[in-house]
């Protein structure tokens, strides 16, 4: 992805340039459709998508010419030093992003992203706390093909994992996730494979129920059926985990210690009673039957965001004049079809990923922002 100027416009873009393979190609025409068929539902552009201008080929290579935005979530944690944005913020990135699923999932579209996480979730403006989600290019609609593998290792349900038939709920259960990430600075379930990353959520969720273990075809690859009909994790030899349930989420929120690591202690707005409203949510979220999972309509009725409804905050408040942030463009010039370009943030970037040229850091300073105030 890089950042270009339209001189027909007089604009600033973000061109996906897709790589001239067959296999690529077919998925970003898919990619296309899908954000064509988007954005012509969400005509007042208030349905938390990005929006895709236009797409040419150029050079044989399909480009699509997307709106500016500014940083991903994941920037915007790292320079927390990892140590996560107040609940007020999670709460308004919770709103908008199942505001976003809620349209995703109206009969006309049926569109599962398939592939939510912070990198995917980007601040319109670096001064405000609207976010939009980008990223299509492993999307599909129900009835349509599905793949087998999809979802950042991360943010992966646990129907995927499992090998079991997928729906729309496989992103809800990322969301989950990523609400979690966002408050404590650390993912939730942070495994190095598919076997660590089923254990992991076993030891913070329990053992999943023996109806969801019996439809899975991967299922034995992470547990052992017993001869008295009771299903218990694989042993492994590298590393030894926690008892299932026993890495309770009450704590890692710190429901009553003061929020994660206690550092939130005294904070307005920080209350026992606030973190039991979005533990009781995120554990709705993380719901191993998909069929029980929270639905979005449903999870917008939390009484997690009657503070929101209360305050009747604007999400696209401007923030104080003082709040400092860099969001200069890297030096690197490049040339496309005779547009002045430079380097923008990857919006495709993978989160498991060390080394990643396509993220830029931004000093964020302003308290307000952080805090979610703006």
């Amino acid at each position: 992805v890089v950042k270009a100027f339209d001189h027909i416009d007089g604009e600033y873009v973000a061109i996906k340039i897709i790589k001239n393979k067959r296999p690529f190609l077919s998925q970003a025409q898919i990619e296309v459709r899908l954000l064509e068929l988007m954005n012509q539902q969400d005509n007042d552009n208030s349905g938390y998508i990005v929006r895709l201008k236009r797409n040419f080929t150029f050079r044989n290579h399909l480009c699509l010419v997307f709106e500016l935005l500014s940083y991903n979530l994941y920037d915007l944690l790292r320079n927390t030093n990892f140590r996560g944005v107040s609940l007020n913020l999670t709460r308004k990135f919770a709103l908008q992003l199942l505001s976003a699923l809620l349209f995703l999932s109206q009969p006309e579209l049926s569109i599962l992203h398939c592939d939510l996480k912070p990198e995917n979730i980007l601040l319109v403006n670096p001064k405000r706390s609207a976010i939009k989600i980008v990223d299509f290019g492993s999307s599909c609609q129900i009835g349509q093909r599905l793949y087998q593998y999809i979802q950042s290792r991360f943010y992966r349900s646990p129907e995927v994992l499992l090998g079991i038939p997928y729906d729309m709920a496989i992103d809800m259960w990322s969301l989950g996730c990523i609400l979690v990430e966002m408050h404590t600075g650390e993912p939730l379930f942070s495994g190095t494979n598919e076997f660590d990353q089923m254990m992991k959520i076993v030891e913070v969720l329990g053992m999943p129920p023996t109806n969801i273990l019996e439809q899975g075809t991967k299922t034995k690859r992470f547990f052992e059926h017993l001869p008295d009909n009771t299903w218990v994790p694989r042993k492994n030899k590298e590393r030894r985990y926690r008892s299932p349930g026993t890495r309770k989420l009450h704590d890692i929120l710190g429901v009553d210690a003061g929020g994660p690591g206690g550092r939130r202690t005294g904070e307005a707005n920080h209350s026992v009673s606030d973190y039991i409203k979005f533990k009781e949510l995120v554990q709705q979220m993380l719901e191993y039957d998909p069929k029980r999972r929270i639905l979005p309509f449903n999870a917008l009725q939390s009484p997690f965001f009657k503070r929101t409804y209360d305050d009747t905050s604007n999400v696209n408040h401007t923030m104080p004049s003082n709040s400092n942030i860099n969001n200069n463009n890297n030096n690197n010039n490049n040339t496309l079809l005779n547009l002045n370009s430079t380097s923008s943030p990857n919006l495709d970037a993978n989160h498991q990923q060390v080394k990643n040229p396509g993220r830029k850091s931004m000093n964020i300073t302003n308290h307000a922002f952080l805090n979610g105030h703006k």
